[in-house]
């Protein structure tokens, strides 16, 4: 692999997303920043060019076309892509009676399907070159059924289980696939539900840490769970 490498991530800009890009920047990596909103992107975009190589993608993961661009990006002006993140996703509190059909669809557009067409892109990329990282961003929800997390936790936990299927499928062609499941962070995600942020929830910048040492150090272990406020568990 070469010393210069590149990583492309979704919702780069805020939350746990902007930290992943603050580390992969402090390690060398060149970067393709991916998000829907111009402006905090375009800012986004001009503090990271102050550390590293960095091109911005405005995307909407719900676009398989977008997703596409993200990829072809990374490329046409790096000339390889060594990681994906996929980790934009978007979070609704609601039981299995109040919940509306548009929330569903939403939550299942960004957190499942966007890591699908992200992930198709990429494998072609990187079976050209033989070597990449795909990472899928999940969450505890997909494994801890708590109440009000009906369509999140579903689409969670298919996150999870395309991980598996893509990683046995993918056995032998030099990409390693896996999934990170973190428990609550202090992120925008409950921006509409500030009072479900409990003090015991993880700051975005030690979530990152932990997903960069799970990065750059490759082992079988595909699904890691990190529990706040620091259990570390895998399967």
């Amino acid at each position: 692999m070469p010393d210069n490498k590149i990583a492309a991530i979704t919702g780069a800009y805020k939350g746990l997303g902007a930290a992943l890009s603050r580390g992969f920047a402090e390690r060398g990596y060149s970067l393709v920043l991916g998000g829907r909103e111009e402006r905090a992107l375009e800012m986004f975009e001009y503090e990271m060019k102050k550390a590293t190589n960095a091109s911005a993608v405005i995307m909407d993961v719900r676009k398989k076309a977008d997703c596409e661009t993200l990829v072809n990006t990374a490329v046409e002006k790096f000339g390889r892509l060594d990681v994906l993140v996929n980790n934009a996703g978007v979070w609704k509190m609601a039981g299995i009676e109040e919940i509306t059909e548009q929330e569903i669809t939403d939550m299942f557009e960004t957190n499942l399907f966007g890591p699908i067409y992200c992930s198709q892109a990429a494998v072609t990329a990187m079976k050209r070159q033989g070597s990449g990282h795909i990472l899928n961003i999940g969450s505890t929800s997909a494994v801890s059924y708590n109440a009000g997390h009906i369509a999140y936790g579903a689409s969670k936990a298919a996150l999870v289980s395309f991980t598996g299927c893509m990683r046995e499928e993918l056995k032998g062609t030099g990409i390693r696939v896996s999934v990170f499941s973190p428990g609550g962070m202090k992120t925008d995600l409950f921006r509409a539900k500030p009072d479900r942020v409990k003090d015991d929830f993880m700051d975005t910048s030690f979530v990152a840490g932990k997903i960069m040492e799970h990065i750059e150090t490759p082992t079988e272990e595909w699904h890691v769970i990190l529990r706040r406020p620091g259990g570390y568990s895998g399967k």
